[in-house]
């Protein structure tokens, strides 16, 4: 009798074992799904954030402001959804070696009005812009110089505030300013490799 019992514990311990084990996989095929779909999510994302779907924001009275979020994509999704692979060659760098890429698009524009320094030229010129144009036939020319400056940040935004404390990570966001009144941003993608 003695003998059967440790053989009904032995058989219950292996059992239980199995059982763990199934459900152990189980769970690690549904997490691999869900991280698959969440990596199938941020690259669709990333592709959206081409469009112009920005917060669009102005401070000091003139200076356009955008955000957008930052997204997390795994490096094989990176290497085969996003990657410049021909822009990386160029810059003489590996995939491997890239941690985030970031991409914007703007527009510059304005109506000015040429000052005539001579009968057949024209120009105009401000901290931002400076056109020549010359209207001396053969050759009518317009030449142009426009300059930008702009400064990305890169912040993360709390999952959580009471008063004055702030804790956790909810993601993060990228802010763009682009610092000449005649450009607007169009899209703004920012893109983290999960390494």
């Amino acid at each position: 009798m003695h003998i059967l019992t440790v053989v009904r514990k032995y058989w219950v311990s292996i059992l239980s074992v199995i059982v763990a084990l199934i459900a152990i996989g189980v769970f690690n095929s549904k997490n691999s799904e869900l991280k698959d779909e969440n990596n199938g999510l941020s690259v669709e994302l990333a592709h959206a954030q081409i469009a112009p779907a920005l917060e669009k924001d102005t401070i000091r009275d003139s200076i356009p402001v955008a955000t957008s979020p930052v997204i997390k994509i795994d490096k094989a999704s990176y290497k085969r959804e996003l990657a410049d692979k021909q822009l990386i060659k160029d810059l003489r760098l590996r995939l491997s070696q890239v941690e985030s890429q970031q991409r914007s698009g703007t527009e510059i524009h304005d109506t000015v009005r040429l000052e005539a320094k001579s009968s057949s030229r024209y120009e105009y010129s401000d901290k931002w812009t400076h056109l020549t144009l010359n209207m001396h036939p053969p050759d009518t020319t317009l030449a142009y110089s426009v300059r930008d400056s702009i400064t990305t940040i890169v912040y993360r935004e709390y999952k959580h505030k009471f008063l004055w404390w702030e804790w956790g990570t909810k993601g993060y966001k990228v802010k763009i300013v682009n610092f000449n009144p005649h450009a607007k941003i169009g899209y703004e993608q920012y893109v983290i490799v999960d390494k």
